[in-house]
Formats: structure tokens, C-alpha cells, sequence
């Protein structure tokens, strides 16, 4: 049988979510699937539990290897896919029953290459919340990379599925926030998008998780400057939409001041300034870009010439540079008219 969906699971030390994560996918209402384990050198039980599940099931496939992290364990699972559609579900979390024959249906029906659930946050017993319920999106890449651009969640691999090309030559880098280096060009190569507001996806939040990680500020919190920054080079030269340049300007650049405030915060993490001052030098680059951007000024011009009223333009980019200037003074930084930044 060639699987309809193939799910890719990293396990690393999850000995007591484990149980709960595959009984989840293999109690799915659709049934032709493969379920791809893969141990990254787990130093509990967790190597042999799934090797329990591989023989009580044919559809459940296991990889053991050593630890190199999560982004190489996906990695090794997309290398063996046969599925037409391709999942990620991490090992800590569990989904709905219908979860993939909803997605799967959607996909089909809408002849998408990427279709995406809602997201429930599930902190013990309780719901936190559900990420944007009820909701219809369809879209083309700019309208997905808009979605992206406006709800963090929508970096996470999790809740959706995915044709299998739109992997081709496209792999997971070995750092943190993994789905953020990923997301992105994910949403450029396809043609259609669709989300649907419907939580099935059911994500735990627990300490050790990425998303712990990303409330308790570290040095590796800089993989994630470092995914907005290449998001950044990758999308400006590529899109034609102003106002998603707009946001993907205003995205990167508040990812910088926000390291750079947390560094100053944390300054025990940064002794010597090497990052405070490597900010610096990337706000100083990018800075004036923005002001002469030609396809902001292109539009600008479009809408001088329409004759329409372009006092919300005005406010949104004035607006902009004035709060960024105001960021950057609370941040201890001011930016010269010679364009050499400083500390005050």
C-alpha cells in the first residue's frame, strides 16, 4: 500500500508523552498512512517504546541515530517518505483524531500544497487557547507569507500537511527554531495556501520545549534573529507587495531591537557586547534601506498618482520610523545623521 500521508515524528527524552503522541496518530480516522519515528539517541525508554509500536503495527516505521537534534532527525525521515503528502508532529504533543483526514480532505478539495489547522495550547488540563478559531484563509505565497508575517504560529511544522514536492531540496538546518529557517520558503514556492480555523493540533506547552525556550531568553534565542534575518535577504528582492515588504521590514527590525534589549537586560549573557554590538552594525546596514526602498517609493507614487488619499500611507511608514526611532533611544541606541550608531 503507498501511504497517503507519511508523518514524521523526532523523539528525544519524552518517555512520558510518548505513549500519548503516537496513540494520537494511529487512532486517525484516515487510516493510509506511514508513521516515521525517529529516535535521536534517546537515553531513556523512549528507543525501545517505539520499537513496541513498530511491532504491533506495519504502519509504524523506526529509525534510531545518534543525537544531532530535531531539524536532523526530520531530516532523516524525509529522506525515506513515500507518501503524497508529508506531516510533522512533535513527540510531546498529540492531535485530534481527524486531524490528518481533515487536512488530507482540504488539501484535495482546495488543490493546495499547504493546508493548516488551528493550534490549541494545552497547558495540563486546560486549553490556553486556540489560535485563530473558526477562520477561512485561501490564499496564493504572498497572501500565506502574510499570514506568516502576522501570526507566529504559523512557523510552527506541526499543523499542517504538506505536498511532498514542495520538500525537494528543502531541508531542516541544525539550529534552533528550525521551523523558522523552514517556514518561509515554504510559503514562497506554493501557489495556493489554505488555512482553516479548526484546533486540532494540540500543543503542550512544558519546560525544555522550544517554545519554553523562546519565553526564557538565552544566546540561543539568537537562531531565531538569525531566521528573520535571512527571511528578510530571501523575501525583499522577491516580492511585489508593498505592505508585505512593509512587514517583513518592520518584523526584522523589531527582531533585532528586542535582542538587543534582552542582551542589555541580560548583560551576564553578553559580557564583553560581542552581540550588542553585532546588532548594532545590523541595525546601522539596514536603517536608511528602508527609507529608499524603490518598490515603497514605486508605491507611493502609484497611490499619489490614483489620486487617492495617501495620508494612511504617510502615517503608516512615518509612523513606523518615528516609533523605531523612539525603540532605538530606549534601547540605548541613537542612530547620527552620518548614519554612525552609538551608545548613549
Amino acid at each position: 500500500m503507498i501511504p497517503k500521508i507519511s508523518i514524521i515524528v523526532p523523539v528525544y527524552n519524552v518517555e512520558l508523552y510518548i505513549h500519548k503522541c503516537v496513540d494520537s496518530i494511529l487512532a486517525q480516522t484516515l487510516k493510509e498512512f506511514e508513521l516515521i519515528l525517529v529516535d535521536d539517541g534517546s537515553t531513556d525508554n523512549c528507543g525501545r517504546i517505539c520499537d513496541e509500536y513498530a511491532k504491533k503495527d506495519s504502519r509504524v516505521i523506526v529509525i534510531h541515530k545518534k543525537n544531532e537534534g530535531q531539524a536532523s532527525a526530520r531530516n532523516m525521515g524525509l529522506e525515506i517518505i513515500k507518501g503524497e503528502f508529508i506531516g510533522f508532529v512533535d513527540s510531546d504533543d498529540y492531535i485530534e483524531k481527524d486531524m490528518f483526514e481533515f487536512l488530507y480532505k482540504n488539501a484535495l478539495k482546495y488543490e493546495a500544497e499547504v493546508v493548516e489547522c488551528s493550534i490549541n495550547i494545552i497547558n495540563g488540563k486546560d486549553i490556553l487557547g486556540i489560535q485563530n478559531h473558526g477562520e477561512i484563509e485561501i490564499g496564493n505565497n504572498e497572501f500565506a507569507l502574510k499570514q506568516l508575517l502576522d501570526n507566529g504560529y504559523r512557523n510552527s511544522m506541526c499543523n499542517k500537511l504538506y505536498k511532498k514536492e514542495i520538500f525537494s531540496e528543502l531541508r531542516f538546518p541544525n539550529k534552533l527554531y528550525e521551523d523558522g529557517f523552514v517556514a518561509y520558503k515554504i510559503y514562497y514556492r506554493l501557489k495556493k495556501y489554505v488555512f482553516i480555523g479548526e484546533g486540532k493540533y494540540n500543543y503542550v506547552k512544558r519546560i525544555g520545549s522550544t517554545m519554553y525556550l523562546q519565553e526564557k531568553f538565552s544566546l540561543k534565542n539568537l537562531d531565531g534573529l538569525e531566521s528573520q534575518e535571512e527571511r528578510y535577504y530571501f523575501l525583499k528582492d522577491r516580492i511585489s507587495d508593498s505592505h508585505l515588504l512593509i512587514s517583513l521590514e518592520c518584523h526584522f527590525f523589531n527582531s533585532i531591537l528586542y535582542s538587543y534589549r534582552m542582551l542589555q537586560k541580560n548583560k551576564e549573557l553578553d559580557p564583553n557586547k560581542k552581540y550588542r554590538n553585532i546588532l548594532k552594525s545590523k541595525i546601522t546596514d539596514n536603517y536608511q534601506g528602508f527609507l529608499s526602498n524603490p518598490k515603497l517609493n514605486k508605491y507611493y507614487q502609484l497611490v499619489k498618482l490614483s489620486k487617492l488619499d495617501i495620508s494612511i500611507f504617510n502615517i503608516m511608514v512615518i509612523g513606523y520610523l518615528k516609533v523605531l526611532d523612539h525603540l532605538l533611544r530606549i534601547y540605548g541606541l541613537y542612530i547620527k545623521a552620518n548614519n554612525k550608531i552609538k551608545a548613549v
